[in-house]
C-alpha cells in the first residue's frame, strides 16, 4: 500500500493539469483562430474523468495512510492538516463532478452554449486551484512537518 498512495497522487495531479491545460488551450486556440477543436475539448473531458477516478483512489489510499501510516496520522500533531486535505479533496471531487456534469450537456461544439462553456472553464480553474492547494499542503505534511504550525484534532 505504500506504493499506491504516491502513485495515485502523482497520477491525478498529472491528469488534472493536462485537463486544465487542454481546456484553456481549446479556448485560446478557438479565440485566436475561430476554430474550436472538439478533439482538444474531448481530451480535457477524458483527462478529467481519469483524474477523478485516480483522486478517489488516492483518497482511499490517503485515508488508510492517515489512520495507519508512519509519516502523518489523524491522531498526530498535524492531523488537522490531513482533515483539511480530506475536506478540500472532497470539494475538489465535487467541482470536477460539476465539470463532468456540465460538459456532458454539450459533448461537442461547446462554444455554441456560452453558459455551459463558462461553467466548464470556471470549474476547471477552481479545480486546478484546489489541486495546487492540496498539493502544497500534502508536500508540507510529508516533507516539511517542522515548518507547519501544529494543528491537531480535538478528538
Amino acid at each position: 500500500m505504500r506504493v499506491l498512495h504516491p502513485l495515485f497522487v502523482h497520477l491525478h495531479i498529472a491528469f488534472l493539469i493536462m485537463a486544465f491545460v487542454a481546456m484553456y488551450t481549446w479556448l485560446a486556440r478557438g479565440l485566436a483562430t475561430s476554430v474550436f477543436e472538439d478533439r482538444i475539448y474531448r481530451f480535457a473531458r477524458a483527462n478529467t474523468w481519469v483524474g477523478v477516478v485516480t483522486v478517489a483512489l488516492s483518497m482511499v489510499a490517503g485515508l488508510r495512510d492517515a489512520f495507519m501510516g508512519t509519516v502523518a496520522r489523524f491522531s498526530g500533531p498535524i492531523g488537522g492538516w490531513l482533515l483539511v486535505k480530506v475536506v478540500l479533496s472532497s470539494v475538489m471531487l465535487g467541482v470536477y463532478g460539476l465539470f463532468l456534469y456540465q460538459s456532458a450537456k454539450k459533448k461537442t461544439y461547446l462554444q455554441e452554449d456560452q453558459a455551459t462553456m463558462l461553467w466548464c472553464l470556471g470549474t476547471q480553474l477552481v479545480g486546478i486551484l484546489l489541486v495546487l492547494t492540496i498539493t502544497v499542503i500534502g508536500t508540507m505534511v510529508v516533507f516539511y512537518q517542522d515548518r507547519l504550525p501544529r494543528f491537531s484534532l480535538p478528538f
